[in-house]
């Protein structure tokens, strides 16, 4: 019962909540107060380009602490090649590889090592990142409760990931077989690996939780920035 909710009922919910989750996100961005006159204004060609500076680069960090500009920097990228490595589980991405003449088997090979690389670091900074909130008294007196929440759920995924790769089989082909049947309505087979579905419920739980959170700031930047460049 536990392995139906999760694999077959909870995913369609998820989707439904994060998408209107999204969508009531941005229509709240986009009723952000844009100011028509400034004292100094931005030139509008240079507001794009800025905007994504700071969204992909975060120069306004690296200038006042380079320390967590670093581990902010990698941290976000551990995030996008986890991600990709995810998206590949989900949608087999075969006629890429064929075109780059890349047999599946390199492919796998590549995703095995790349993932368990990122895997183990991103479990690292999680942990330091963790500890920077408990140990930094200014950084501790404006943590709430929900970006412990988001941490330790973050934490949960990666603790859960890092086994389903390293402490038993994981059967790649049987799990892209399940999101397919999952995406296409077809019947989908929960794969029986306890720590799957361990790491699949934490994984839903963080992207129903991200539309109401801070985790969405990636999204919110450009509004916010575009904003405050024509300030």
């Amino acid at each position: 019962m536990v392995y139906f909710f999760i694999g077959k009922i909870l995913p369609f919910i998820t989707i439904i909540v994060f998408l209107v989750g999204i969508i009531l996100k941005i229509k709240s961005w986009m009723k952000l107060p844009t100011p028509s006159m400034t004292l100094f204004p931005t030139p509008k060609n240079g507001t794009v380009s800025q905007v994504v500076k700071e969204t992909f680069f975060f120069p306004s960090l690296f200038k006042s602490d380079k320390f967590l500009w670093t581990g902010a920097w990698v941290f976000h990228v551990l995030l996008v090649l986890i991600f990709l490595g995810h998206l590949r589980v989900i949608i087999d991405l075969g006629f890429l590889w064929n075109a780059f003449g890349i047999g599946k088997e390199s492919v796998d090979s590549m995703s095995a090592n790349v993932g368990g690389a990122a895997g183990a670091l991103i479990f690292i900074l999680t942990i330091v990142l963790i500890i920077r909130r408990f140990s930094i008294r200014r950084v501790r007196q404006v943590t709430g409760f929900a970006d412990y929440f988001a941490l330790l759920l973050l934490l949960a995924i990666i603790i859960s990931g890092n086994l389903m790769r390293f402490a038993g089989h994981f059967d790649l082909g049987l799990t892209q077989s399940y999101f397919a049947g999952l995406i296409t309505f077809s019947g989908a087979t929960i794969p029986e690996n306890q720590n799957f579905i361990i790491h699949f419920f934490f994984a839903q739980l963080l992207i129903i939780y991200m539309p109401f959170s801070k985790l969405l700031h990636f999204g919110g930047i450009f509004f916010s920035q575009t904003v405050l460049r024509r300030i």
